[in-house]
């Protein structure tokens, strides 16, 4: 693996260090479009996020890195699912000028402080749905991590489910994996698990091809 990085990499630099477009055990990982627009100015201070932003574990990473100069994202999928469908996962990678990028974690962490629990958005027919968000300790990868974990409680028999976001900071480079509503505990889990190998790749010279 490559020394950590420091200088901030490009949309275009980072979307050739996403998930590889093979991946163990028959996944798949491929890239979505570039945007060209840039997500934010560089060295622009944040705008304070809103608790009405946050829907699920990504929400509160996207809320919290409004300051990054550039990002790239792919969606990748594999194994078999309860609904006999394949596993889906999302990665993102983000870019920061200077400090940014530990700043973005900071933030991610005060906004899950202000934001424990709040009702979501529904229609007067619907079920009331109330979000609660916690930040956990992350795995021992890249230079610091967390996991922003995320749960949805449905009224009546509803239940609750779980969309998380593991995140990572690799230099000025956010690393983040994160999975959907609909997923069981053990499927959220093997999304997760390709964490290893996008800090990996971000870190490497020479990463694997990207689809």
């Amino acid at each position: 693996m490559a020394a950590t990085r420091s200088a901030p990499l490009s949309a275009a630099e980072l979307r050739t260090h996403l998930l590889p477009a093979v991946l163990p055990g028959g996944w798949t990982s491929v890239a979505e479009p570039q945007d060209e627009s840039p997500k934010g100015a560089s060295g622009a201070p944040a705008t304070p996020s809103s608790c009405a932003e946050l829907l699920d574990g990504q929400s509160v990473v996207d809320a919290s890195t409004k300051a990054a100069s550039a990002y790239a994202t792919a969606m990748f999928s594999g194994g078999h699912s309860v609904g006999n469908g394949v596993i889906p996962g999302m990665e993102k990678l983000y870019s920061f000028p200077d400090d940014g990028a530990h700043r973005a974690m900071e933030d991610m962490r005060a906004l899950v402080a202000r934001c424990r629990s709040l009702e979501l958005p529904h229609a007067a027919w619907e079920a009331t749905e109330t979000a609660g968000f916690a930040i956990a300790e992350g795995p021992r990868l890249g230079d610091e991590s967390l996991v922003v974990q995320a749960m949805v409680t449905t009224g009546g028999e509803g239940g609750t489910e779980r969309a998380d976001a593991t995140v990572v900071r690799v230099g000025s480079s956010l690393v983040v994996i994160s999975s959907v509503l609909s997923l069981t505990q053990a499927e959220a889990g093997t999304v997760a698990g390709f964490m290893s190998t996008a800090v990996a790749q971000v870190a490497s010279d020479h990463p694997e091809p990207v689809g």
